[in-house]
């Protein structure tokens, strides 16, 4: 029997289990749902969570639990139920080709919660979407990773020459005083947006309502990430960007009426008291992450037991981010000097082989660290207090982000580790406790802390190191404990490529003609992008001599399955991706951190591709024409209309599908209908955009992910982004973008597609490497090819030839 008709088995025989007890007296009248919306939940939990008895079983205890808010720890034993009851219905190879892996699981808890007539909701008070990272963006491959110039450029532009010493010593105050400031820091990112959505809500019937609902884009745009001038002595610089946000704030409101402020000052003190503490927990980085068979429990540690590890020459040492006896950071000399010692006098202990074990799935280490000796176990219990780890063995920037990270950086336990090159810095960071817009931002705030410490120890003279180092990690591997580790199963392989060659200012240049054409053209940057990728996917062509390359080695049979896979993964897709695009949820509600939104680009109903195909050659025609063009012209213009009006109309469905992601409530789709010769197959597709966006589900259907943290602030040093990719091994591409302050687009592609482990296995990890940047250089130059023909198409028209002459200065 195949394994699809095995899967379908386990479904029916959970179903009949679930059914006897969904339709009991009991559960319907304890669930709102009707009989037939009963059925269809039995049917969903059955078909993604195929667990034998497992969801009957869970569904009747949840029909004894008073009230409809399930305790936390009832939750989280019924989810790690319900993924053991998964793993034992289904074989190994069922289980891998089709169990949609931790989103699946936790979507079907909510609709047992729903049938049991409980509050989806209200049973993950930290979001559905902390809930989700905590068990499915737990593995190495699940972190993000950014980077910044600030340090290395301002400290050439001062001609500040700093030692070896010197530079860790900055790097390890930075990390130090971020420490001591993190729940000021959250503490900011919420009331920033907390206070500017609170006040958009009821001013919405104000005369200038506009205002207050752009307050929070009107602050990010003068948002300080470093002290001003104007700070005050000694002022953290936490403490110094709450003062100008309070002044910000009190500009904004001024004018508004007293009875409008009395009510914003009552919100801003029930919603502190309400969410705040709550939120300062959940984010905190005073914890490390204690892996089970399932997920990961964020486990705190009070700030005067933490550290911050430096590695240098391969060895661990543990800076106290508090000054002995006292909850303040070290002294500056203290930290130059033990520096210095470790630098000097290095502690005579191996090299730390703790790469394999980064690189080993979560759920195997619990089981390892109960095989090690205790020694090793209580050194592994000293690392897991360093919330940020510091490795100074430099690394050239030349690599890609994903490969430049693949050395000693702890076991995952901790939040964050960076990474010197010698001219940047790299902040390698847990999705569990960061998203990219939050991550990007603290790495810009560390990187000019950094920079004031540098600028102090450059006037202090040298120092001499100390008798006495910091505590050096000793990790004392046997052979047998190495021979365990090299059997744990690993995490996926990985290939990677970067690229700067978008040409952006032709994008920019584009969306203004679109303005001029006709304002319905709202298709932004990300648009395009996304837009391109479903173009790419069905219409990339390998090259000949990488198509050569994998010919010959399908010729040899140890490397033949790698080659098969590799080819086929060349081929042209017949369908658009499904791709994730993570959307900020942060102004909302910033428990909620991101909704992600997955959307696929309904390329073949639209006809676009031939559209802008038929668009091009009558326009071609048209030019190259003699005599008479008139019908040449029209045969175009009626084209470029249709074309026009379908990219207008599949930009508002886009817009409309994120506006109902970032609302996180129910919302009518109606005002799209409006929209004026609307195309069919668009009809269709406004008709399944829910009322809400279902999180989980999204995270289930999406097979790749596109993260764009946009454009940084002019005075920004962030250069570089990659994105992490969840733990479900049916996502295989992840795009990471962003803009630097200079106008420059990069993206970053994560290869994670079946031939990638193949090929690495085979001992041709270069050839897959290869493999992915041609597919990624395909990828930008392709784009660019679509926008230089749209823009052509575009502004072939009456209606914009006015505008051609100013267009042209772009």
């Amino acid at each position: 029997m195949d394994t699809q008709n095995l899967y379908h088995q386990a479904s029916v025989k959970t179903a009949d289990n679930l059914r006897s007890i969904a339709q009991s007296q009991m559960l319907r009248d304890l669930s709102s749902l009707s009989l037939p919306e009963i059925d269809a939940a039995v049917d969903l939990v059955s078909r993604v969570v195929p667990a034998g008895n497992v969801p009957g079983v869970i569904l009747s205890g949840l029909a004894r639990l008073s009230g409809r808010t399930p305790p936390a720890n009832v939750v989280k034993r019924d989810v790690n139920l319900l993924f053991k009851g998964v793993e034992r219905a289904l074989d190994k190879a069922v289980y891998g080709a089709f169990f949609a892996g931790p989103a699946a699981v936790i979507w079907g808890y909510q609709n047992l919660l729903k049938l049991a007539g409980k509050d989806p909701e209200d049973s993950f008070p930290e979001g559905v979407w902390q809930f989700y990272a905590d068990y499915a963006l737990r593995e190495d491959t699940a972190r993000h990773t950014t980077e910044t110039h600030g340090f290395d450029t301002i400290l050439k532009q001062h001609r500040l020459n700093l030692s070896p010493v010197d530079r860790v010593s900055a790097w390890v105050m930075a990390a130090s005083h971020c420490l001591h400031q993190y729940p000021q820091l959250l503490e900011n990112e919420w009331r920033e947006r907390v206070y500017t959505f609170l006040l958009h809500q009821i001013t919405s019937d104000h005369p200038d309502a506009a205002r207050y609902a752009r307050l929070y884009q009107d602050w990010a745009k003068q948002r300080p990430y470093e002290r001003g001038p104007d700070a005050e002595a000694h002022e953290p610089y936490a403490r110094y960007r709450r003062r100008q946000f309070d002044h910000f704030l009190a500009q904004a409101t001024q004018n508004l009426p007293a009875s409008l402020g009395a009510e914003f000052a009552k919100q801003i003190r029930e919603t502190e008291a309400e969410k705040l503490p709550a939120y300062l927990q959940q984010l905190s980085i005073w914890a490390f992450l204690d892996p089970g068979p399932h997920g990961e429990t964020r486990t705190p540690v009070p700030l005067k037991q933490l550290y911050v590890g430096v590695v240098q020459q391969g060895r661990y040492y543990l800076m106290p981010v508090c000054a002995s006896g006292a909850e303040k950071p070290p002294d500056v000399e203290t930290v130059r000097a033990l520096v210095a010692t470790l630098m000097a006098h290095p502690a005579n202990t191996r090299p730390a082989p703790l790469l394999s074990l980064a690189q080993t799935r979560r759920a195997s280490l619990a089981n390892l660290r109960q095989k090690f000796n205790p020694e090793i176990v209580k050194e592994l219990d000293l690392l897991r207090r360093t919330p940020i780890l510091l490795n100074c063995d430099q690394r050239t920037r030349a690599l890609p982000l994903a490969e430049l990270r693949q050395t000693e950086r702890g076991l995952g336990d901790h939040a964050l580790t960076l990474f010197d090159t010698g001219e940047t810095m790299v902040f390698d960071q847990s999705h569990i406790f960061f998203d990219g817009g939050w991550g990007a931002a603290l790495a810009e705030i560390m990187t000019n802390e950094a920079v004031a410490w540098a600028a102090y120890l450059h006037s202090l003279p040298p120092v001499q190191p100390r008798q006495a180092r910091p505590y050096a990690l000793a990790f004392q591997f046997k052979p047998a404990d190495l021979h365990l580790i090299e059997q744990a199963p690993r995490v996926m392989v990985e290939a990677s490529a970067e690229t700067d060659r978008v040409k952006l200012r032709a994008m920019l240049s584009l969306r203004r003609l679109f303005k001029l054409r006709n304002d319905l053209i709202q298709l932004t940057i990300n648009d395009l992008l996304v837009l391109y990728r479903a173009i790419h996917a069905l219409t990339y062509e390998a090259e000949p001599d990488l198509l050569a390359q994998l010919q010959k080695l399908r010729q040899v049979e140890t490397t033949r399955p790698a080659a098969e896979a590799a080819l086929a993964a060349l081929r042209p897709n017949s369908l658009s991706p499904a791709i994730v695009i993570p959307v900020d949820a942060n102004q909302r509600n910033p428990r909620d951190r991101l909704y992600p939104m997955t959307f696929e680009v309904p390329l073949r109903e639209l006809d676009l591709l031939n559209l802008h195909r038929r668009a091009s050659a009558t326009l071609d025609a048209y030019n190259s024409g003699t005599g008479d063009r008139t019908t040449l012209y029209s045969d175009f213009d009626r084209l470029q209309r249709t074309y026009l009006a379908t990219l207008a109309h599949f930009g508002a469905v886009l817009s409309r599908a994120k506006e109902i992601a970032l609302s996180g409530e129910s919302a009518s789709v109606g005002s799209i209908k409006l929209l004026a010769h609307m195309p069919t197959p668009l009809q269709r597709m406004l008709d399944q955009i829910p009322s809400r966006f279902d999180i989980l589900n999204d995270l289930i259907r999406g097979r790749e992910v596109i993260s764009n943290v946009g454009v940084v602030v002019p005075s920004s040093t962030l250069t570089r982004f990659m994105t992490a990719k969840d733990d479900n091994e049916k996502k295989t591409l992840a795009w990471g973008v962003i803009t630097d302050a200079g106008g420059v687009m990069r993206i970053s592609l994560r290869d994670f597609r079946p031939h990638v482990a193949l090929l690495a296995a085979a001992g041709h990890k270069e050839l897959a490497m290869r493999l992915t940047q041609h597919y990624l250089d395909t990828y930008a130059e392709g784009l660019n090819r679509y926008v230089s023909d749209l823009r052509r198409i575009t502004e072939t028209s009456r209606e914009t030839r006015l505008g051609k002459l100013e267009l042209n200065r772009d």
